[in-house]
């Protein structure tokens, strides 16, 4: 078979797990950081890794386990489900504020408030889930009256943050203690009061049935928003992490069986961060960190591990006997006089996360589509298209707090492999306005630069499990990133 022919898995988890069902269950590696047991309403619920660590794919895997135990199971993709009228309605829930009247960002972050609106957006989609499944009752009728998902996040929501209900939905809100004949309208409720009412039934109507809810994807890219989208952005995500931890509370407290989980990106985390610093009391204690560092009990790689599932199986669907992975890739790939085996190419040249494997293995793929295994002249003739891909996707991580200013800096700057400290490395690249240090530290944890001994050879990297950027040591550019940025022969 040709390597055309073979399927080395997606780097999207969502879509492998959905479309290739049985390949993502066996080729999937439980990271030793993590405690799949551990995300709870009553525990911790926020899932923080780099962009490629798994977040999506452990998802997929505890839903599936969960599905098997009775659970229902629910995902809101905030990148994907949130679409481009959802901006042009923010106006209508937010009439207090204007994007031009309030001149500093911080200030204008910290009016805005979607809680309310995001709670009213999980309880409609949790009611349609249940009516899908063949259930209703007064929950399902309140908070769905029309059987069908919100057209957008604001669909139905007037000016003064109020709904218009329907009379089924206005028999219901007066049956729990709603006095309709005190509504300005008698036929129009605040969206405070819709959520205290949902929250109301909600206890009352679903006690006997278990869910786990995953929102997952909440990413933004300054490389493709404005400012003022991406504040509005960023107030959306914190809300979101806020709205999770009040119903996991408020699930918890009800003895509910309902549990909200939700990943961030540490780059997020940290941009929400400097515009809230109250963020951190609900992220802090509530999150676990999603690495790959840590070898296996066995001493072996989590990440070879990953690559030879990936192979042996990516046979699946023409052959019932998994590939001979020794037999298939070639154990070692020699570089000049230095010589890699498999293990030490992974450890050099990814960033620790499964991501990473799978993008290597397409790349292999999609440069050598005739040939019949993966040898050395494989690997090589793939790194300039694997290198091309993971540094569009570090740029992409690093311009969500620097927009487009850093890939042209980055393109224009970097000329060699290694710099002999980190001024000589800031001043190739001017970036304005920056914190010098805080941007080196970013450069490090996002893993475009490392630590570097040239006695001994030894690299330091933030995906390694260090911590801080050594002042002592050299600063090498990421291996993987050499070929695109055309450093390879440049020392």
């Amino acid at each position: 078979m040709k390597l055309s022919e073979l399927y080395f898995g997606d780097l999207e988890a969502f879509d492998e797990a959905k479309n290739e069902t049985d390949f993502f269950s066996k080729t999937f590696v439980v990271p030793l950081s993590l405690s799949m047991q551990s995300l709870r309403n009553n525990r911790r619920f926020i899932v923080v890794g780099r962009k490629g660590a798994g977040k999506t794919a452990v998802q997929m895997r505890l839903a599936s386990e969960l599905e098997q135990s009775g659970y229902f199971t629910l995902f809101f993709r905030f990148a994907e489900d949130l679409r481009a009228d959802d901006y042009s309605e923010i106006s209508k829930t937010q009439s207090h504020i204007s994007l031009a009247d309030v001149a500093n960002p911080k200030q204008l972050f910290l009016h805005y408030d979607f809680r309310d609106v995001w709670e009213r957006t999980f309880f409609n989609r949790i009611g349609n889930l249940l009516l899908e499944a063949g259930y209703q009752n007064k929950f399902t009728r309140f908070v769905s009256p029309a059987h069908s998902p919100l057209q957008n996040i604001f669909a139905g929501l007037t000016r003064s943050l109020s709904i218009k209900l329907s009379t089924d939905a206005g028999a219901i809100a007066a049956e729990v203690g709603v006095d309709l004949s005190k509504l300005e309208k008698p036929d129009e409720i605040s969206l405070k009061e819709f959520n205290r009412v949902a929250r109301r039934l909600f206890v009352e109507s679903c006690a006997q049935y278990r869910m786990y809810f995953f929102i997952d994807e909440l990413v933004f890219s300054k490389l493709d928003a404005l400012e003022d989208e991406i504040r509005i952005r960023a107030a959306m995500v914190r809300d979101i992490v806020k709205t999770c931890r009040e119903l996991n509370n408020f699930a918890n407290q009800n003895d509910l069986d309902f549990h909200f989980i939700c990943t961030l990106r540490p780059e997020i985390r940290n941009l929400i961060n400097d515009f809230d610093s109250e963020i951190g009391k609900v992220v802090d204690g509530r999150d676990v960190a999603l690495t790959w560092y840590i070898d296996g009990e066995d001493g072996t790689s989590l990440l070879e591990k990953v690559f030879n599932l990936k192979v042996a199986h990516s046979v699946d669907g023409l052959s019932q006997t998994p590939l001979d992975v020794s037999q298939f890739v070639d154990r070692s790939v020699t570089f000049g006089k230095h010589k890699m085996t498999v293990s030490e190419f992974l450890k050099t040249n990814t960033w620790g996360r499964p991501r990473d494997v799978v993008r290597l293995l397409l790349a292999i793929a999609k440069m050598n589509p005739n040939s019949k295994r993966i040898g050395e002249q494989q690997v090589k003739a793939s790194l300039d298209e694997y290198s091309r891909a993971s540094a569009k996707e570090l740029i992409d991580e690093l311009s969500v707090v620097h927009g487009k200013a850093i890939l042209h800096a980055l393109r224009k700057g970097i000329t060699k492999k290694t710099y002999d400290d980190a001024d000589e490395l800031l001043k190739a690249l001017p970036i304005p306005n920056v914190n010098e240090e805080r941007f080196l530290t970013e450069l490090f944890e996002l893993g475009l630069i490392g630590g570097f001994q040239p006695e001994t050879g030894n690299y330091f990297w933030a995906h390694r499990g260090e911590s801080f950027l050594h002042p002592q040591m050299k600063i090498r550019i990421h291996p993987a990133l050499w070929n695109e940025f055309g450093i390879r022969g440049y020392d």
